[in-house]
C-alpha cells in the first residue's frame, strides 16, 4: 500500500478546527490564541512521541488513507493502527466528534476493502487533557459509553499534558 502524507492544507484545517473548539470552550482572548496554538502543537507531538516510545515502532505522521487524514499510522505485523489526537479542556467530548472519528476509520477500512487488501485496522484515540482525577474519570466513563456501539477495534489513551512535558521537556 502506498502511504500518502496529508496535505498541508488539510493539516492546517484540522489544527484550526481543533483550536476553534478549544477557544470557544475556554472563551480565550486573541492574546492567548498564540499560546494555545503552541501548546496544542507541542501536546500532539509529545503524545505521539510517547506512543512511539511505548510501542518501540516508528509512526508515520499525518497520513492519508483513501482521502481520509489521520494524525499518525502505526504499522505492526498485520495490524494497521490509525491514530487520532485531540486536546480536551473539559471532561466531555461531543458525540459528533466521536462520530467523525469513527467515520474516518470506517472510510479507511472501506478503502482497503476496495483495493482488495485484507487489513486489520484499529483506531487509537489519543486524548491530551489537563483534567483533575474526577474530570478524567468522568471523561473515561463518557468515552466508554460513546464508543461502545462500534464495530471497530478502538483503544483510547488519556495523557496529562503536564506529565508529558515532564517526561520530554524538563530535567
Amino acid at each position: 500500500f502506498g502511504w500518502k502524507t496529508s496535505s498541508t492544507d488539510s493539516q492546517r484545517r484540522k489544527l484550526n478546527d481543533n483550536l476553534r473548539e478549544i477557544i470557544a470552550a475556554l472563551k480565550l482572548s486573541d492574546v492567548q490564541i498564540d499560546d494555545l496554538f503552541s501548546a496544542y502543537v507541542v501536546a500532539e507531538d509529545l503524545a505521539l512521541r510517547q506512543i512511539q516510545q511505548e510501542t518501540r515502532e516508528n509512526l508515520l505522521r499525518h497520513q492519508n488513507i483513501g482521502g481520509t487524514d489521520f494524525d499518525a499510522i502505526l504499522l505492526r505485523q498485520d495490524i494497521i493502527t490509525c491514530i487520532e489526537v485531540a486536546f480536551l479542556v473539559a471532561p466531555d467530548i461531543a458525540q459528533a466528534k466521536i462520530n467523525e472519528i469513527l467515520n474516518k476509520i470506517l472510510s479507511a477500512k472501506k478503502t482497503f476493502e476496495r483495493l482488495g487488501k485484507d487489513a486489520n485496522l484499529r483506531l487509537l484515540f489519543v486524548l491530551i487533557t489537563q483534567l483533575d482525577e474526577t474530570g478524567a474519570a468522568r471523561l473515561r466513563q463518557s468515552l466508554v459509553e460513546k464508543f461502545s456501539a462500534t464495530s471497530v477495534d478502538v483503544d483510547i489513551r488519556l495523557f496529562d499534558f503536564e506529565d508529558l512535558q515532564k517526561i520530554y521537556t524538563m530535567d
